[in-house]
């Protein structure tokens, strides 16, 4: 059995590669494991990212989600939240841009 902290980084893996496919340029893995996102980097027209990842079954509590949304407002970028699901599937939820360009 994979414990928590583990699974947490494999999922962060798998969103970080998919997000690579995709067009996502300098993904960074956060240092720690508590901190406002786990994953940042920018999107493919440019546009600074902060993504919180969830594995499996875990949800992201409404307080994640708002220290997310602020750090991203804060910092001028994004904030997204990437479930992921195993075997491949993700689902990204994208939480606001506050007038960023597109």
């Amino acid at each position: 059995m994979v414990n928590t902290y583990r699974r947490g980084r494999i999922s962060e893996k798998k969103v970080k590669n998919r997000l690579e496919q995709l067009g996502w340029k300098n993904l960074v893995r956060s240092k720690g494991s508590r901190g406002a996102w786990d994953l940042r980097g920018r999107t493919p027209r440019g546009t600074k990212a902060y993504i919180q990842v969830k594995s499996y079954s875990s949800r992201a509590s409404k307080k994640e989600i708002e220290r997310l949304k602020e750090y991203a407002r804060k910092h001028k970028g994004l904030a997204v939240l990437a479930h992921y699901y195993g075997k491949g599937k993700i689902k990204f939820r994208f939480l606001g841009n506050w007038g960023l360009k597109r």
